[in-house]
């Protein structure tokens, strides 16, 4: 989970497999990975996981959420 987010330029960047992966946070969609259960950004068209904390601060920062709620109440 290396995201790297710089709210004073507003990017945020993922390095996967050695290529870095730049965007502008708005343009940064966050989702749900339901078989990890875990919060996925989709940074310019690579996707990694990240934590909760890191997932809210992107949405907060103007990052477009598309989670989803894995918890079903009865």
């Amino acid at each position: 989970m290396t995201l790297e987010i710089d709210t004073a330029s507003g990017t945020c960047s993922t390095v996967i497999d050695g290529t870095t992966y730049r965007s502008a946070i708005m343009d940064v969609r966050i989702s749900t990975d339901p078989a990890a259960r875990m919060s996925v950004a989709h940074v310019d068209g690579a996707s990694t996981h990240l934590t909760e904390d890191q997932a809210e601060h992107l949405i907060a920062a103007g990052a477009k959420d598309d989670r989803e709620n894995l918890v079903v109440d009865d």
